[in-house]
């Protein structure tokens, strides 16, 4: 008996044991289910990047601003390139300096120009469909300082929102329209203060080069003496105290002299020429460049003047909440480079480095966090804007030399472009010119694959001065691997000057901006009788140039 007991106590015990056991397994399992789930929710809000406000702000349509994203990197990643196009073309007898930017369903682009009184300097057409082409609205006519949008949008990309409205700045105003054309409002930037440089008086200038939209959804800007502007995005009102770079003026570029006819014969407002020409090359003002945005920690980047003569310098601003309801806009760091501002700042793809080059060609990568040069690498490469690839490779536009050249995320040159065998079968070689010369005429964007690059194939002499002599401009492929020269994919009627949109479904987007070939129009009757085979100078043109892949096959 009392062994009997003593086994069935002993199996009740047994039992008991294995119901704790099978609680503890079950809670176990719940345990790691619950871990499972925050894992794959942090996992969903990382990186930084992907879950900030930011980037919901902007148009999904392909390509919001300037340099396609708050990064400024114009990485388009997947996008075919078609063995065939079909062109259409707009705004001819207008110099187009800025990307074209996209609505958010991509059927429409908004381009600006820099037209004189009477004229209208914003543009709405539809990209493709059954009326590609189309002018769908124009802002009204500029007439006066304050009174519509004026020439100075030329180098203003419109930048658009999830919503669809789009927000631009001109000489002396920002814009806000909404997608049909309406003025959603308008508010004055900065006025000029003594000492600023004006190249007219009939009409202020403190433009506000490309907008962005801070972590918190608000327009911001930095204008051409260093103002920083932040407006509520719905009503334009103010949300940051006034605050100005600190940085001095610098001299008028010369890196490259004006010509007399640069952007002549209606192409550009006389007014606004020169200013223009000196904020391409970074001349006579503090910052004249788009700032890129880290999306993460909502700091602003840009690159302007520094305190000290004769250098450039970038700036990390952070936007920081204060009492008064405001933000106040505070200088985290800044890191001295060489002069020129004109350079527009693109992030790594991990945000922790800040790429920009100087009027002397050399490039920089600089700490975003910290602030402080971590490399510099002597290049050829222009007061324009780097474009960054998913792997951190950079590629820069270069002048007088290869077009392009490929920078490893560590600072070494990893080739220069060689365009040679596709020149060579464009031009012949003259008794007179010499070889036939490819030029980069644009910033690169960065496909899976290649690098984009607008280039002009010409001639070049020394008289005195490097002169160019402009035949053929097309838009070429170039292998991101090796650098070479792969084809040349889209003939555009005139140099371009500035960025190629490339949309996902292939469409190709090119601003013709007239800089070079404007600048050598006169020369066109010596050309014919030098140039070979009966060539002529490449014609200034102006406008958009927008190529659909040729589905027809």
């Amino acid at each position: 008996m009392e062994s009997a007991g003593s086994g069935e106590i002993g199996h009740v015990r047994d039992g008991g044991r294995q119901r704790t056991i099978r609680r503890i397994v079950r809670r176990a399992r719940m345990t790691l289910l619950w871990l499972l789930v925050w894992v794959l929710v942090l996992a969903t809000q990382a990186p930084a990047e992907d879950r900030a406000p930011t980037e919901s702000v902007y148009s999904p349509g392909g390509w919001a601003t300037l340099h396609r994203s708050g990064a400024n990197r114009r990485l388009a990643g997947d996008v075919p390139l078609a063995d065939r196009y079909s062109t259409w073309r707009a705004l001819s007898g207008a110099s187009v300096l800025t990307a074209p930017t996209i609505s958010p369903d991509g059927r429409t682009l908004y381009v600006t120009t820099g037209q004189s009184r009477g004229r209208a300097n914003l543009h709405a057409f539809s990209i493709g469909g059954p009326t590609p082409g189309e002018a769908l609205w124009s802002s009204p006519p500029w007439q006066d300082a304050r009174s519509g949008v004026d020439p100075c949008a030329i180098l203003s990309s419109p930048i658009v929102d999830r919503e669809g409205d789009l927000y631009v700045g001109d000489c002396n105003q920002l814009f806000a329209f909404h997608a049909d054309g309406r003025m959603k409002w308008s508010v004055p930037l900065p006025d000029p203060r003594p000492g600023d440089w004006q190249p007219a008086d009939s009409l202020p200038i403190n433009a506000l080069t490309t907008a962005l939209f801070t972590r918190e959804g608000h327009v911001a800007g930095i204008t051409n003496f260093g103002d920083v502007v932040v407006v509520d995005r719905e009503s334009g009102l103010p949300r940051a105290k006034p605050f100005r770079l600190p940085g001095r003026i610098p001299p008028p570029s010369t890196t490259v002299p004006m010509a007399e006819s640069v952007f002549g014969d209606g192409l550009m407002a006389p007014v606004i020429r020169e200013w223009a020409w000196q904020l391409l090359f970074g001349g006579r003002m503090r910052s004249a460049n788009t700032p890129a945005i880290d999306v993460g920690t909502g700091r602003i980047l840009v690159a302007a003047t520094s305190t000290r003569e004769g250098l450039g310098a970038l700036y990390a601003l952070d936007l920081v909440p204060v009492e008064s309801g405001l933000l106040e806009v505070r200088i985290a760091h800044s890191t001295d480079m060489g002069l020129g501002s004109g350079s527009s700042p693109a992030l790594s793809p991990d945000r922790e480095r800040v790429y920009v080059s100087d009027e002397e060609g050399f490039f920089y990568a600089i700490d975003a966090r910290e602030g402080g040069v971590v490399w510099k690498v002597a290049t050829r490469s222009t007061a324009a804007a780097a474009a960054v690839g998913e792997d951190g490779v950079v590629y820069s536009l270069q002048a007088n030399g290869p077009a392009l050249v490929a920078i490893s995320p560590e600072g070494r040159i990893q080739w220069q472009s060689d365009l040679t065998r596709l020149t060579r079968s464009r031009l012949p070689t003259s008794w007179l010119l010499g070889e036939p010369v490819a030029m980069g005429n644009g910033n690169p964007t960065v496909l899976d694959r290649f690098v984009l690059v607008p280039v002009v194939y010409g001639y070049e002499t020394e008289l005195g001065r490097r002169l160019p002599w402009p035949v053929h401009s097309s838009l070429v492929a170039i292998d991101r691997k090796t650098g070479e020269g792969v084809r040349d994919v889209v003939t555009l009627d005139d140099d371009s000057t500035g960025i190629t949109v490339a949309l996902g479904d292939g469409t190709l987007i090119s601003s013709l901006g007239t800089a070079l070939t404007s600048g050598v129009a006169p020369l066109a009757p010596l050309a014919d009788w030098l140039l070979p085979n009966g060539l002529g100078l490449l014609e200034p043109v102006g406008g958009i140039q927008v190529s659909l892949p040729d589905r027809s096959d």
